[in-house]
């Protein structure tokens, strides 16, 4: 009967476990650039934990004033190395890094199968403007409600562009929607032609032949010279010009699509 007893206790724990395994964690809000009061950190921790039990997504955020740069990559590297420390290399999380440089949004495991590049670059930058804009809680409502939506729509195919990059990481920067690669070939392109035109000019000058002066003498007229020094010279008056600088958010542009180790992007910029 003991025996009956413990194996039954054992079975019991044997199913259980899963379940406790599968158990979201919602780690809260880590503000440590204060942006929100204590009331406001209540109401959006309190909506956090209904995305997690919801989605089943470990989730935190965390704020900070320390001003990464804007190319991403230290913004990055923090983001995801706080996932990391917080829920484990290998669990489906999210972590959202709200910066005053960049805010990075890194993310794993299967939550990776309800993003592709369109939901994600969606969700961003819905949370960008409403940073842009000084609407912190707005900002993270929009978070929690895009964890929400498209776990309700449904997986998606895997999109690379959102997974980890690794080595790539570094070649993935654009600014303003045109990558570096596409710059470069513009700028090379555009040097190439400035020389080909610069060639062509050199050889026109080389190669055109002055006419003598004596081309111009009637020789049979009177043997005389006449030589008159004229001088010309133009005024030129520059007012500058003021421009008025309007008020509003200012922001790079800046993105980048997929970190070193798990997934993700963001956007860079001050407001």
């Amino acid at each position: 009967m003991k025996k009956m007893i413990s194996f039954a206790a054992l079975f019991l724990a044997f199913l259980i476990m899963p379940a406790a395994k599968c158990l979201a964690i919602s780690a809260g809000i880590d503000d440590m650039a204060g942006i929100y009061t204590d009331s406001e950190l209540a109401e959006l921790e309190q909506r956090q934990k209904e995305v997690a039990d919801l989605t089943g997504w470990n989730i935190a955020v965390i704020t900070t004033d320390t001003g990464f740069g804007t190319d991403g990559v230290d913004a990055c590297d923090f983001a995801e190395q706080y996932y990391d420390d917080t829920f484990g290399a290998d669990s489906s999380s999210v972590v959202y890094l709200i910066d005053l440089d960049y805010r990075w949004i890194a993310m794993d495991g299967n939550v990776l199968d309800y993003f592709d590049s369109q939901r994600f670059n969606t969700m961003m930058d819905a949370c960008e403007r409403c940073y842009m804009n000084y609407e912190d809680v707005k900002n993270l409502n929009t978070f929690y409600d895009s964890l929400e939506k498209y776990y309700l729509a449904g997986t998606v195919e895997r999109d690379p562009s959102v997974g980890p990059l690794g080595d790539a990481f570094e070649t993935s920067v654009t600014y303003d929607g045109t990558s570096i690669g596409k710059l470069s070939i513009f700028l090379l392109a555009g040097l190439l032609v400035s020389a080909i035109v610069i060639c062509i000019i050199v050889y026109r000058y080389k190669t055109h032949t002055t006419p003598s002066a004596n081309t111009y003498l009637e020789h049979s007229s009177v043997d005389m010279y006449i030589k008159n020094d004229i001088f010309s010279y133009d005024c030129t008056t520059r007012t500058p010009i003021r421009s008025s600088s309007s008020g509003g958010s200012h922001h790079s542009g800046s993105h980048r699509s997929g970190g070193r180790s798990h997934g993700g992007g963001g956007r860079g910029g001050r407001r």
